[in-house]
């Protein structure tokens, strides 16, 4: 049976929805705090990615179309997640904002009040918030359910946050937050919450990462992308082929989506840089309400319970995530779990990279879904016609030389190792 999800309500300091300036000023802001993760390539997951979507005589020849597949390696980011921008981000603009009331301060004693920070989570925005809350002066307090995994309650405590254990429910979530909040006041902080995804600071946050995404990859028309290790062919057969301005840089950009922050801020930075860019979201079958949200227009519930590994994409959009998203994401692709497991091996394997299943789904989707392959073959297409056009050859398409380029968001690796390759093994078999 199917039960309603509820996406808490709180408040915001900001309730417009982020664009790109907004985007780039945070990536300002936090430039200096995260790590500018690397865009990782394979020539053999490339290779069979063109096999998948024009066939093995286009894979084995050199003037085929052909698939290239650049990796944003966001579980190399700091607390192994992607989450740390958004959570850092928030972080420093509710002490800008702190500050700028010139205020917090304590009249009688002269002092300024500490400003605390809380949320309820018990995935990656729990030690993202912990770790940039710490390290930038402010006090964190994660509420989690009491089943969460011991490892990761001590990660959040070892990032420096206090814990609140409560019953596994979102209602004991929710209220067990608002009571932390009322006495972290009652001792003098200024007590804020931050939502893991529904913050345009968050959001703002979160997208810094696709700004780097178009900038890297020019990069890999001069040499290859840093994780190539290719069996055969030159050095130079791996440079990716050059682009006019009259291509985009990207011709998709994939990530997973949850509640939608992550896509919300990528897909705006994205749209705002290049409009012509084709971004699109990774969703697990036994999970599909941003999916059913696309198509309805209204906020769908989660299913409860999940029926899918990907533990990171269980939670539904919010009214603002679904409002940009239907603004900037072309559609939310379904996956099943065996096809996501398959690419979470093919990264394990070839590209090396201990990934969580949600973060794999996006490469699931070009490798195993068939409304995917179609639009990539269209824009083949498309490319080969304006090709033909600037070169003055005849009105017949050529495909000569075309890559149609596809960057995917690996959006984490915090994965107990053991259980993964149980749940990889198990599919297989």
């Amino acid at each position: 049976m199917t039960l309603p999800h509820q996406t808490p309500t709180v408040s915001t300091f900001n309730s417009d929805r982020p664009k790109l300036a907004d985007i780039q000023a945070a990536h300002a802001r936090i430039s200096e705090r995260i790590h500018r993760t690397p865009l990782l390539t394979s020539r053999a997951i490339d290779a069979l990615a063109t096999d998948a979507i024009f066939g093995p005589s286009a894979a084995a020849g050199e003037q085929s179309p052909r698939v290239r597949i650049a990796f944003k390696a966001e579980h190399l980011q700091r607390v192994g997640a992607f989450k740390f921008r958004g959570a850092t981000n928030a972080v420093l603009r509710h002490l800008e904002a702190s500050a700028a009331t010139g205020g917090n301060a304590n009249s009688a004693q002269g002092e300024r009040f500490k400003l605390a920070l809380v949320t309820h989570s018990s995935g990656n925005h729990a030690a993202a918030l912990a770790c940039a809350a710490t390290q930038n002066g402010a006090a964190a307090h994660v509420v989690m359910p009491k089943n969460a995994p011991l490892v990761k309650q001590s990660a959040v405590r070892g990032y420096g946050a206090v814990v609140h254990l409560c019953e596994p429910t979102l209602a004991a979530r929710e209220s067990t937050a608002e009571q932390v909040l009322e006495d972290l006041r009652v001792q003098g902080y200024q007590a804020t919450f931050v939502h893991p995804y529904d913050e345009p600071w968050v959001i703002e946050g979160q997208g810094t990462l696709a700004l780097e995404m178009y900038e890297q990859v020019q990069m890999l028309e001069h040499r290859p992308g840093c994780s190539h290790a290719p069996l055969t062919g030159t050095q130079r057969e791996n440079v990716w082929l050059r682009r006019s301005d009259s291509l985009p840089r990207w011709d998709f950009v994939i990530g997973p989506v949850g509640g939608g922050g992550m896509m919300s801020g990528s897909s705006t930075a994205l749209k705002g840089l290049d409009a012509r860019i084709d971004v699109r979201a990774a969703e697990p079958l036994g999970a599909d309400d941003a999916s059913r949200s696309f198509e309805s227009g209204n906020v769908e519930p989660a299913i409860v319970p999940a029926q899918t590994i990907c533990d990171g994409l269980l939670t539904a959009l919010s009214s603002r995530t679904l409002s940009i998203l239907q603004s900037s994401v072309t559609c939310v692709h379904l996956v099943d779990d065996a096809s996501t497991l398959r690419a979470n091996r093919l990264l394990l394997e070839r590209l090396k990279q201990v990934v969580e299943p949600s973060a794999a789904t996006s490469l699931a989707v070009v490798l195993f879904n068939k409304d995917f392959q179609e639009a990539v073959r269209q824009k083949t297409e498309a490319i080969g016609r304006l090709s033909s056009h600037e070169s003055s050859q005849s009105a017949a398409t050529s495909h000569q030389g075309i890559e149609i380029r596809i960057g995917c968001i690996l959006t984490g690796g915090n994965v107990e190792l053991g259980k993964l390759i149980q749940a990889i093994d198990g599919a297989e078999g």
